[in-house]
């Protein structure tokens, strides 16, 4: 892809890595822009969380799904074969808005994971929230608080319904 127009994600096989890659996935930067607008109600915010800098891209268990953090406050869950956009995750303020003209929560990275489920997303907020997300619907299932700060990290137990997150403190639910 040519520069600003995308993202690509290259899959290798760990035991045969130097034969190169088996699959490369390509994001068109327009199709994740139109994702993000559906999302937000500022223009100029869909187009800065568009160009948002990736931090980390992490698979569900079955391999089926990628979820993508950037680190504008934004989690993009991607189908694992084709590279097609399922949903997007914006962080919110902490008053459920990811469209307040204060976005100072969207300068935050996005810690987010799939929870044990395989079927939730766990995104931390500005506020020390954290807010359950169906991964294929986009629906909002639950919002826990505990924390006292912006929520760095979020790790799900694969082999139990629990998992941990930090801000200057540690929590397990």
């Amino acid at each position: 892809l040519d520069a600003g127009a995308g993202h690509l994600i290259h899959l290798y096989d760990a035991r045969q890595y130097s034969s190169g890659a088996f699959a490369e996935l390509k994001l068109d930067s327009a199709l994740i822009h139109r994702a993000i607008q559906q999302k937000v109600s500022l223009p100029h915010q869909a187009s800065e969380l568009t160009n948002a800098e990736w931090q980390s891209v992490k698979f569900n268990k079955s391999g089926k799904l990628l979820l993508v953090t950037t680190k504008k406050g934004v989690a993009l869950i991607l189908d694992g074969y084709d590279g097609s956009i399922v949903n997007v995750f914006v962080g919110d303020d902490g008053h459920g808005k990811s469209n307040s003209s204060n976005n100072d929560y969207l300068n935050e990275p996005m810690a987010a994971c799939f929870a044990s489920d395989d079927k939730t997303i766990l995104c931390g907020n500005g506020d020390g929230s954290i807010n359950c997300w169906d991964a294929n619907t986009g629906e909002k299932l639950r919002k826990l608080d505990g924390h006292v700060g912006r929520v760095g990290c979020i790790a799900s137990n694969p082999k139990y319904a629990q998992f941990a997150s930090s801000c200057t403190n540690t929590a397990l639910w």
